[in-house]
């Protein structure tokens, strides 16, 4: 059983890091951007009113939704597995 559950622990990590790494880079491309690109930055974007700024914070509200739902929809498929695992050791 052990193994198993070691095997477990390491596939959520692999899920983990990556998913981490790529939130990061995302929500910390903002200030970087701002400081490093800002004629860029504040030009209007395809939406008339909104510079690029903005139009990349918005972006963040959808990002924030799709990694919660995806470690949401990682987390139940883990906790199935653990749920099998308890049960095969029960009987």
């Amino acid at each position: 059983m052990e193994e198993r559950v070691l095997a477990l622990i390491r596939e959520r990590k692999k899920m983990l890091i990556p998913t981490l790494m790529l939130v990061f880079l995302f929500y910390f491309m903002l200030p970087l951007s701002l400081t490093l690109l800002p004629d860029l930055m504040n030009r209007t974007s395809f939406i008339p009113g909104l510079t690029w700024a903005w139009v990349y914070a918005f972006m963040q509200i959808p990002m924030t939704w799709l990694v919660g739902w995806g470690y949401h929809v990682n987390a139940k498929k883990l906790e199935e597995k653990i749920n099998g695992i308890k049960r095969e050791e029960l009987k």
